[in-house]
């Protein structure tokens, strides 16, 4: 199967070439040791620091690539390839220096920025709360000021945070603001890391912040509201919001990814497996099956890559994740039957596309949450 991406230049070509030679020979042979927990995780994630690739389009002083948003996404497609709790690993610890530069920050917190980029240091991204999934007006975690020591105060929970139990450098919103915050600092707890039905080897944690001090140079933005306060829609969440288109794009890419590696295993084993004396590929059962999974597979990219171009429409976003992730788990479950029993083992790495691939109809907003913007984008388009 090809690419999920066309019309690259020489210069992408060139860096896609040297990413998948990479993947071949510094993640790929260890990717079953990581699911199996023989292999932590950031042993293979930290010489993408060490090679440029974890800040692909940072400036180089600050340890990056210089490179293009589009060659960030081929290095998602690369890497969820062979294996997505990597690239979910390795993408949400920049997520910190990200922000930092997002708010103009960089030259104020700069030593937070340069061991992220090169993975000398892991990053986490603080959101989701126990009872702030979907609803994000439930958030309760708030930055309160202490003006008599100059700094501010954080006291809240977090939970189902990649890297969240085992990051250094966190950047956490709340309800009136979001700072960068240490892990050795008083007052931050892990309280627990998610054991999960796929992803193994992903550190997703539990964490808990009580008066946690926090200088004010930390502060990415704040607003002071009263802890009493109900608050609807407040800067924080309209900041977070503003990310979720092209975070969306990124999760389509990384599901399409582990489509391509199931739907190539499914087509090449079709090939060689032989039953009533002939390929299975040679029956429509199967080979009908083949052809739904390309065509969605051509379909989600075709949607993908106009999703793309207007990165800063939520309602494009939102069609293209619904449509890319719940194609991705079918083809992935297509996949395993055209296999039979053995695509049940862990001979096969069809069985682990589909454990992992699932948490994406999930994370970054749910199939439901994408119906409602797909349905509001519709319905306002038509009364204009």
């Amino acid at each position: 199967m090809e690419s999920m991406f066309s019309n690259l230049s020489d210069e992408d070509l060139a860096f896609k070439a040297e990413v998948d030679e990479f993947m071949l020979s510094e993640v790929a042979p260890y990717v079953n040791d990581i699911d199996q927990g023989k292999k932590e995780i950031w042993d293979v994630i930290r010489p993408m620091g060490q090679n440029g690739l974890l800040g692909i389009t940072f400036p180089k002083k600050f340890g990056g690539r210089s490179g293009s948003f589009t060659q960030e996404l081929l290095m998602t497609e690369a890497v969820c390839y062979h294996s997505l709790p990597v690239d979910m690993s390795r993408s949400a610890s920049i997520y910190p220096a990200m922000m930092i530069r997002m708010f103009g920050k960089s030259k104020v917190l700069r030593k937070y920025i340069d061991p992220l980029i090169k993975g000398e240091k892991i990053g986490c991204f603080c959101f989701t709360e126990p009872d702030a999934g979907s609803d994000l007006s439930r958030m309760k975690s708030i930055f309160m000021k202490d003006k008599a020591n100059d700094e501010f105060t954080l006291t809240g929970e977090k939970r189902f945070i990649t890297n969240g139990s085992v990051a250094d450098t966190l950047v956490v919103y709340g309800r009136n603001g979001a700072f960068i915050v240490q892990n050795d600092w008083d007052g931050f707890e892990v309280i627990e890391e998610y054991q999960m039905m796929g992803l193994h080897g992903l550190h997703l944690g539990h964490i808990k912040f009580t008066n946690v001090r926090i200088p004010k140079e930390n502060a990415l933005f704040y607003k002071e509201i009263k802890p009493s306060t109900e608050v609807r829609k407040t800067s924080a969440i309209s900041s977070m919001q503003a990310m979720l288109g092209p975070e969306r794009i990124v999760v389509s890419v990384e599901a399409l990814a582990v489509a391509r590696r199931a739907l190539e295993v499914a087509i090449q084993y079709s090939t060689e497996r032989v039953q009533f004396k002939r390929p299975i590929s040679e029956f429509e059962g199967i080979n009908f099956k083949v052809a739904e999974m390309v065509s969605n597979y051509e379909a989600g990219k075709a949607l993908l890559e106009k999703s793309i171009g207007k990165m800063e429409d939520g309602f494009l976003a939102a069609m293209a994740k619904l449509f890319v992730c719940t194609n991705a788990f079918k083809i992935c479950d297509e996949a395993i039957q055209i296999l039979g029993g053995i695509g049940y083992t862990n001979k096969y790495p069809v069985e682990r596309c589909a454990r992992d691939v699932r948490l994406l109809r999930i994370g970054a907003g749910t199939d439901e949450i994408m119906k409602y913007i797909i349905q509001k984008g519709v319905y306002k388009s038509i009364n204009k």
